[in-house]
């Protein structure tokens, strides 16, 4: 069983020394599991993570879809860890909420069983009777607000009057509760052995006041304060009560994970389960200036460093600190369950991804490609070099160091003082044997549907 969650930051989690309890249940699960401190995600974006995650591809080597380079799917061809798990007998269900991961990207390769909870229509509609688009008006909105330097501006209250709407009828994202009760009736209809997975969207801005609540660790349950709260996450203002919201959301996603284990043992069938939590990418909750969110080419570790727990039935409790790379997440469950391994793109290059004492493995990368161009983290055990090849030398984005530059991550997580001269040619050869001109990606062709624009538009995606 695979749960991700979206964007699950490492250092928010109570058994990753968190100062708030937001994962007792995952606390508990950890000390008979293995725990990977040094997980990494392959990008910064849901879909340049995804492909990583399940077919073990990098945005310079996968594709993407419809007329953006930046929205990355799956080629039809790809193998994915559906694909090869049912090579091997697996019965094999998804049933997800996230308006990204939807079939016509090929999200869905190798599963008997795929339900993405946000890929159907709406009962409550925001178009109006005339066409107008209120999800494109409240992303322009979003932008205007970012050129006030307090909360209290003209774009506000309209801000804070759509999002109450929201809440009262159709928020952007599904809570995890009904997401883990659709997941659990798919799962009961599976004979064995099955692979299962699941997607969880609390995390993801806008934070549904629900959620928030539900978690109990915010000091105010008010559902307007909550969001004008967010409202200066929209508007990029630093609002440290917004990290504690952020908190409660991840408190209650982990009573629903907890529900799941719950499931499980009446079902007779924990004792038979292998059991991977892990996120999609992290969140940037104002860690560099004005910052909020996950943006492309921003790959610092506030988004690539994210959670990895494995539960087995034999593991008993362990920490791996060695460096690990989600694109080998088919390696790790192949050597679970020893079968061989299947024909993915990127391999570790280790003899066991359990072997805490192994340092030897192939560099790991995470990457952004979209029509600004490329950009390449790739580290070793100890040193991350940043690298970006851009399609126009005046448009380097923002989230990006302007030239390659390396950090030692380990004395310097937050990644604040840049490692001085060039004595990191191996990184920087390879980081620039891997840049491509983003226009030579393959293409998987494909048009958004008016609902699902609406949709990512409400998480802040332009489309």
């Amino acid at each position: 069983m695979l749960i991700t969650v979206d964007c699950f930051r490492y250092d928010r989690c109570g058994f990753n020394q968190h100062s708030r309890p937001t994962t007792p249940h995952l606390d508990r699960l950890s000390r008979d599991s293995i725990v990977f401190d040094r997980a990494y995600s392959t990008g910064s974006y849901t879909t340049e993570a995804f492909p990583g995650i399940l077919a073990g591809e990098h945005s310079f080597n996968g594709a993407y879809y419809g007329d953006s380079i930046g929205w990355k799917g799956l080629s039809e061809d790809s193998e994915t860890l559906a694909t090869h798990l049912q090579q091997h007998g697996f019965n094999t269900v998804a049933t997800l909420t996230n308006p990204h991961l939807v079939t016509e990207r090929n999200f869905n390769l190798g599963f008997n069983s795929y339900r993405n909870l946000r890929a159907n229509s709406s009962n409550s509609s925001k178009t109006s009777d005339n066409g107008f688009q209120l999800a494109d008006v409240m992303y322009e909105f979003r932008s205007r607000m970012r050129n006030h330097s307090t909360v209290l501006n003209p774009y506000t209250l309209p801000y804070v009057g759509y999002r109450y709407l929201q809440h009262l009828t159709d928020w952007p994202t599904i809570p995890a509760e009904r997401v883990t009760e659709r997941f659990l009736e798919d799962v009961n209809q599976q004979t064995l052995p099955f692979f299962a997975w699941t997607h969880l969207m609390d995390l993801h801005a806008p934070l549904s006041p629900t959620s928030i609540r539900k978690g109990g660790i915010c000091a105010s349950n008010r559902t307007l304060r909550h969001l004008l709260w967010d409202t200066a996450r929209t508007g990029r203002i630093h609002e440290p009560r917004y990290n504690t919201m952020y908190d409660s959301a991840l408190r209650y996603i982990d009573q629903c994970i907890g529900s799941i284990v719950d499931h499980l043992k009446l079902q007779g069938q924990w004792d038979d389960t292998v059991l991977i939590v892990t996120g999609d990418h992290g969140e940037v909750l104002f860690d560099r200036d004005r910052i909020y969110g996950h943006p492309r080419h921003h790959l610092y570790d506030d988004l690539l460093h994210v959670p990895l727990l494995v539960r087995t039935p034999e593991s008993e409790g362990k920490r791996i600190s060695v460096p690990f790379s989600l694109a080998w997440l088919h390696e790790l469950i192949a050597e679970i369950l020893d079968i061989p391994m299947g024909d993915f793109p990127t391999e570790s290059g280790k003899d066991s991804i359990f072997n805490s004492m192994d340092e030897s493995a192939n560099p790991i990368v995470s990457d952004s490609v979209d029509e600004q161009g490329h950009t390449v983290a790739i580290r070793n055990n100890r040193t991350k070099l940043f690298s970006h090849a851009p399609v126009d030398e005046n448009q380097i984005p923002d989230s990006c160091p302007e030239h390659d530059t390396a950090f030692d991550y380990i004395q310097d997580p937050s990644e604040r003082v840049p490692l001085e001269g060039d004595e990191y040619p191996s990184l920087r050869d390879q980081a620039q044997n891997l840049h491509i001109d983003p226009r030579e990606l393959s293409n998987i062709g494909g048009e958004f549907s008016n609902e699902v624009k609406q949709r990512l538009q409400d998480l802040g995606y332009r489309t």
